[in-house]
């Protein structure tokens, strides 16, 4: 028996086609499905890598900027620390010569300046002379924390004699006065 070798081809051709079809076909929709994949997750790596990259640059740039921060972070404070306050206007009185008698919060905290800064109120009562004041006040302007003097009253307490020996023998008196400050901070 022989085999016509038209048919034989045309035979062969069509089992190839069978194969081609039934292997060949379906493992290259394979390959492009996964090909249209690996695109996908590139571009998502790709995306989280720039993410992640643009959160280290900030994170460096905030290290860098953490003096500026902590600045900001004393000016106000998260908390409403009373304890602090008072021992902060306690060591700046003392540092300027001046007593402070008592302090008062005046109201309780209420929001303020922004959504959430609070504003606080202190009432201080001082002895002193008016050039301590002067130099108080000028250490409040000067901290890192935001002060805001709204009003100053006083009154007269007496008068102190003080003796400065590297000047030439005589007295020099300064009035003592009783100062009354409401002072202004602010917190969130």
């Amino acid at each position: 028996m022989q085999i016509d070798r038209p048919i034989a081809i045309a035979v062969t051709l069509f089992v190839i086609l069978i194969l081609l079809f039934s292997f060949v076909v379906p493992k290259y929709h394979q390959f492009k499905d996964l090909q249209l994949k690996l695109g996908e997750k590139t571009a998502e790596f790709n995306a989280e890598y720039e993410y992640f990259s643009e959160i280290t640059r900030a994170h460096y740039e905030i290290e860098s900027k953490k003096d500026s921060i902590e600045k900001i972070d004393d000016a106000l404070p998260t908390d409403s620390n009373f304890g602090r306050l008072v021992y902060f206007f306690q060591k700046k009185s003392l540092e300027n010569g001046i007593i402070v008698t008592s302090l008062f919060l005046n109201k309780a905290p209420q929001i303020g300046v922004g959504d959430n800064v609070k504003e606080l109120a202190f009432s201080l009562n001082l002895v002193g002379s008016y050039s301590s004041l002067q130099s108080f006040i000028i250490s409040l302007e000067r901290s890192s924390r935001m002060f805001e003097v709204t009003t100053i009253s006083f009154s007269s307490g007496g008068v102190e004699s003080t003796f400065d020996p590297a000047s030439p023998p005589q007295f020099e008196t300064q009035e003592i006065y009783t100062f009354n400050l409401e002072v202004k901070t602010y917190s969130y």
